[in-house]
């Protein structure tokens, strides 16, 4: 049987010394998250379970779910995605891309001949064991399309398969591919790279999920806090389809640290029937934000000019993942080349940029979390650029410039 293998106090390499000296075997190390994944029988586990430091667990399923999927919209629809964010984009000038934004997209794999994503895809790794980073799943191909074309076409991507042609992964191939994420974004600060350039990773969408099983310690979830901790990267994660249930968000979305994104329907305020809710089994209010996540044409790796319509929070995730990419553009264009932005620092103020309708509660809750992104709100305010005296208060932290941000916003109805 498979486990993870993990310690707070010992090192990656002391870990595979003591796996090997109670005969482990098909070692696989995350060397950079402190994880190993190894096959052994019982009376192994239960031997290196006694080690003082070492945890052991059985690795657990992750799946990439696609719900409702179909050729064609039942009804006719209300609200076209593509002009939305074509509108945004050309409110400014020059119209806005996400340039300098490179998405890492833990998936199914990416069809990078698709014509929508033609020269798009930076960087590859096939950590899923399946025979190649293709999509044949058809999965990864529509989400890397929503970050970096239906939302910001000057984005780039690493295309992290770990997830297989059937659609399912572990904790294994999921902690293996943020592992490799941080590697290349260490690679990147130690060759001096601007976190413009294109090898260097800022965020990851994980349009997957396992059920909570209420451990912070679990694998993904620590490879997570890991990857935002450490290597300063965005972690957007899929909520789940587990609604209208409560307590139905999945790992890694559950984690009070990733960015855990709902689904509302795309032709009205309102929740999607499947999303899932809050709360935690640890009792954290999530999700974290809301975004459209029904009836959405989307890039299909069923071919290269190949379009599909699906519904999921899978769906959800990467168009906040892709608006990263906008809202990045337009703060280092106001504030300078420094200004960095990431979810998590600007949650606090969440409450005065996001909609939702009008029944549901002001405050954070279980369903909508903090609300749909007010984009339009969110993208005026970042790109406001400051005066001279407000510079240099400015260039003394990223944070500051987000707290300004948050300040400007309060007294700012929700209607806006």
């Amino acid at each position: 049987m498979r486990y993870s293998v993990a310690s707070e106090s010992l090192t990656i390499e002391r870990l595979e010394t003591e796996v090997r000296k109670i005969g482990g075997r098909e070692i696989r190390k995350a060397s950079l998250m402190g994880q190993l994944f190894c096959e052994l029988e019982i009376s192994q586990k239960d031997a290196l379970s006694r080690v003082p430091g070492i945890k052991v667990r059985e690795i657990k399923s992750f799946k990439a779910e696609q719900p409702v999927t179909a050729q064609a919209p039942a009804a006719p629809l209300t609200l076209d995605i593509p002009d939305i964010f074509a509108g945004l984009r050309n409110y400014f000038s020059p119209p806005l891309t996400g340039t300098g934004l490179t998405m890492a997209v833990l998936d199914t794999g990416i069809r990078k001949t698709h014509e929508a994503l033609q020269g798009k895809v930076v960087y590859e790794a096939n950590l899923s064991g399946a025979p190649t980073c293709e999509d044949l799943f058809d999965h990864g191909t529509s989400t890397a399309y929503e970050v970096a074309d239906l939302v910001a076409p000057g984005a780039k991507l690493m295309n992290v398969k770990v997830i297989n042609d059937e659609g399912a992964g572990s904790e294994e191939t999921v902690v293996l591919g943020i592992d490799e994420v941080c590697s290349l974004a260490r690679k990147a600060r130690e060759s001096s790279y601007l976190p413009t350039d294109n090898l260097y990773p800022n965020a990851m969408n994980l349009s997957l999920g396992s059920p909570d099983d209420g451990d912070p310690d679990n694998p993904v979830r620590a490879a997570s806090r890991k990857a935002i901790q450490d290597f300063d990267i965005d972690v957007i994660a899929a909520a789940g389809n587990g609604g209208p249930s409560l307590s139905t968000i999945t790992i890694p979305a559950c984690d009070p640290e990733v960015i855990a994104v709902g689904a509302i329907e795309k032709e009205a305020l309102t929740i999607w029937e499947r999303s899932s809710h809050g709360p935690t089994l640890e009792g954290n209010t999530k999700p974290d934000f809301v975004f459209w996540g029904t009836n959405i044409k989307m890039a299909s790796a069923a071919g290269d000019s190949k379009y599909v319509i699906k519904s999921g929070t899978s769906f959800s995730a990467p168009l906040l993942s892709g608006l990263t990419g906008l809202i990045w553009e337009t703060g280092r264009r106001a504030q300078g080349e420094w200004w960095t932005f990431r979810w998590k620092e600007l949650s606090t103020f969440a409450p005065y940029f996001c909609l939702k309708s009008e029944d549901a509660p002001v405050r954070k809750d279980n369903a909508w979390g903090y609300g749909l992104p007010a984009m339009d709100l969110m993208l005026r305010e970042t790109g406001e650029a400051p005066s001279p005296g407000q510079q240099v208060m400015q260039a003394t932290s990223s944070m500051m410039g987000l707290s300004m941000l948050g300040l400007m916003m309060v007294g700012m109805t929700r209607a806006m």
